[in-house]
C-alpha cells in the first residue's frame, strides 16, 4: 500500500466517531504509531500539515526537535558553547543529564498537550538520540497519560519494538498500536 493511501486511512480513522474518546472497561491507552520509510518523511510532513488545516478536531502537533529546544530555551547559548568548546559527547551528556529527570520531560510534554483531543508527535528522527520516542512513550505510559496520540515514526514498528530509520532497534514493551 502506498504511503499516501496509508495517510488517507489514518485521516479517516481519526475522524471516526469515538476515536478521541475511548470508552469502556479496560479500554486501551490510545497511543498509536504511524511508521513509514524515512525516505517518505517529506510526503508525511506535507500531508500532516494539510491534515491539521483540514480537520475539525483539536489536534496539537508536538515536534520533538522544537520541544527539545523549548526545554533548553534559557540555556541554549550555554549548550552551543559546550558543543563548540567540548564537542558532541559533552553536549549529549549535558542534555541527557537534564532529560533523565522523568518529571521534567513528562510534565513539559503534558503542559504542551493540555486541552486537546489528539496529539501528533513529529520530528522523531531529528532529536535522536537526545529524546528517544520509545523512552518518552514509556514515561507517558508510566504517568497514565491517556490523551490519544499518534507517533509519526520514520522507521519500522514490528508490533513489539521500534526501529528508527529501520536501523536502530529499541527493545521495549510499548502500549502502542500501529494505526495504518
Amino acid at each position: 500500500m502506498t504511503i499516501y493511501k496509508r495517510l488517507e486511512q489514518l485521516e479517516e480513522r481519526i475522524n471516526e466517531e469515538g476515536f478521541t474518546t475511548p470508552k469502556g472497561i479496560g479500554s486501551e491507552i490510545p497511543h498509536f504509531v504511524f511508521d513509514y520509510p524515512a525516505e517518505d518523511e517529506l510526503t508525511v510532513r506535507t500531508y500532516v500539515e494539510g491534515l491539521l488545516k483540514r480537520t475539525s478536531l483539536n489536534i496539537k502537533e508536538i515536534n520533538l526537535f522544537e520541544f527539545l529546544i523549548s526545554l533548553f530555551e534559557e540555556d541554549l547559548q550555554e549548550l552551543i558553547t559546550i558543543a563548540e568548546e567540548e564537542g558532541y559527547v559533552e553536549l549529549s551528556q549535558a542534555i541527557q543529564t537534564v532529560l533523565e529527570d522523568q518529571d521534567l520531560l513528562v510534565n513539559a510534554f503534558i503542559e504542551k498537550a493540555d486541552n486537546v483531543e489528539l496529539i501528533f508527535i513529529t520530528g522523531v528522527g531529528t532529536v535522536h538520540p537526545f529524546i528517544r520516542s520509545s523512552h518518552l512513550l514509556k514515561k507517558l505510559s508510566n504517568h497514565a497519560f491517556r490523551t490519544p496520540l499518534i507517533l509519526f515514526y520514520p522507521g519500522y514498528f514490528s508490533g513489539v519494538d521500534l526501529r528508527l530509520f529501520n536501523k536502530f532497534r529499541h527493545e521495549d514493551e510499548y502500549q502502542i498500536t500501529r494505526i495504518s
